[in-house]
């Protein structure tokens, strides 16, 4: 039942934004032809008043310039969803796996698939006599990448270490190892998520839109809140002028236009529509939270390996008096056994890492509801996906900050979930005593500076409303 689903939504998917562009194209005509050039510059006969070339030049100015970033944003949005939607690279076991698959077969002709089954039976054939020759049972696919734990998604650095593990932080299984797609059989990068209806993991999967024609993720979330916001205002816009117009037509002549009234609903739909869209995501952007992490975002455990430093790795041996509460894995893993990229077929070779060279991570928790990911302010959480200037807000230009995952601290910037968690766990150094009693000064200047300043602009209001004089040189309150 899935499969059939999947090719009705991407099918979907594929011929909503001609549609959509094509109702775009019809409210063009609806604005410009009927209403502003047939009953305002140029009237006609029917309708018994004086042209209002004013008016109609007006609404036709402010219409195309708001449908301007309307199009910029969309056309924009398309080109990221199409060619750019932020897959993970494939497994190559991932595609074994879909080969071997019998539904795939229905896709196929007979004489087709008589071919493949004789030349799987005999590939079949061959795999299981070399495993009886060689006297080993069936590999177990899922801890395949224990050897070689990047697989397709995380590439190889120029020092042949996998890139997961030069981070300080990333999101991980109990265990210590990245998160697994079963399905594309691979780790995942941070805030992946498997999509069923492409059958491919995207980089921080926001949703499935098929209005937008595929999958929003990091790389489109941004332009997907412009869109939205930029159609917001060209809807209400044109539903305004529509229902403005339609109402004196009805008025004067006790007659509607087919053409405005069918632009009043289409303008009233999709308008209620994307405001919904962008309060949605805009509130999500401000919790740092994607709407598939908003599902469980009040219970959900985030299991983090947070990198231990250097000057404590003597500290985890047994005999040191510093008892660590933490489970911690040790990268790289152990070597790949000899046989195994014949019997996997992933053709991985396992890279030696420079001698001395090991990353050794603590296996945290954080306590249910809390997000890794919030930055303790709403405004850097909404930086993280439509940029840090104004323009950056504005323009469909540049990508989600949050898109660049070159920060060897992690994947994607960290807040002060994280922080406690190393403080707790004795990662990183509290604030000691002494530093924290040298503080209450500073604050204490602040706050007091902080209520002169108050006093001052109350003292301000309160004279000239003649009721109370608060004098900053003697606290004594006077009657007007």
């Amino acid at each position: 039942m899935a499969r059939p689903d999947r090719r009705v939504n991407l099918a979907v998917a594929r011929v909503i934004p001609p549609v959509l562009l094509g109702i775009v194209a019809y409210a063009c005509y609806v604005v410009t032809k009927p209403l502003c050039i047939d009953y305002l510059i140029h009237p006609l006969p029917k309708y018994s008043h004086n042209p209002r070339v004013g008016a109609g030049a007006a609404i036709i100015v402010v219409y195309y310039v708001l449908l301007i970033p309307v199009l910029a944003t969309y056309l924009r949005l398309l080109y990221n969803v199409v060619w750019n939607p932020g897959f993970l690279p494939r497994s190559s076991l991932a595609q074994g796996k879909k080969d071997t698959d019998p539904s795939s077969h229905h896709r196929h002709s007979g004489r087709h698939r008589r071919k493949r089954s004789r030349r799987r039976s005999h590939t079949h054939h061959v795999e299981k006599s070399d495993g009886q020759q060689d006297g080993k049972a069936d590999v177990d696919v899922e801890r395949g990448p224990d050897y070689h734990a990047a697989g397709a998604a995380f590439p190889l650095d120029s020092a042949g270490l996998e890139s997961f593990y030069t981070k300080d932080v990333f999101v991980c299984q109990p265990d210590g190892r990245p998160l697994y797609c079963s399905t594309c059989c691979q780790y995942k990068t941070d805030r992946a998520h498997h999509c069923r209806e492409v059958d491919r993991c995207v980089r921080k999967m926001d949703h499935f839109c098929p209005w937008v024609g595929g999958v929003v993720s990091e790389t489109s979330l941004k332009f997907f809140i412009q869109f939205v916001f930029y159609t917001t205002i060209f809807c209400a816009f044109a539903l305004i002028v529509c229902a403005i117009f339609t109402a004196e037509l009805k008025r004067e002549m006790g007659t509607a236009n087919v053409h405005w009234a069918v632009g009043i609903g289409l303008s009233g739909l999709f308008g209620l529509f994307t405001f919904g869209m962008t309060l949605s995501s805009v509130q999500l952007a401000m919790y740092n939270v994607t709407t598939i992490e908003n599902l469980n975002r009040r219970s959900v455990v985030w299991t983090l390996a947070i990198r231990v430093p250097q000057h404590l790795l003597a500290k985890l041996t047994p005999n040191s008096q510093w008892a660590p509460t933490f489970r911690t894995i040790t990268y790289p893993l152990p070597p790949m056994p000899p046989n195994f990229e014949a019997m996997t077929g992933t053709g991985h070779q396992q890279q030696v890492p420079p001698p001395g060279e090991q990353h050794v991570f603590a296996i945290l928790q954080t306590l249910p509801g809390e997000n890794p990911f919030d930055l303790g302010s709403p405004l850097k959480n909404l930086q993280q996906v439509m940029g840090y200037s104004l323009l950056d807000w504005i323009l469909p230009l540049k990508h989600s900050p949050c898109a660049d995952h070159s920060n060897m601290e992690s994947a994607f910037a960290m807040g002060p979930v994280v922080s406690r968690l190393k403080q707790e766990a004795g990662l990183e150094a509290r604030l000691d005593e002494t530093s924290t009693a040298e503080q209450p000064p500073s604050h204490k200047r602040k706050r007091r500076h902080f209520i002169d300043f108050a006093l001052s602009g109350l003292s301000f209001i309160l004279a000239r409303h003649n009721t109370i004089i608060i004098a900053h040189s003697n606290p004594t309150v006077y009657g007007a």
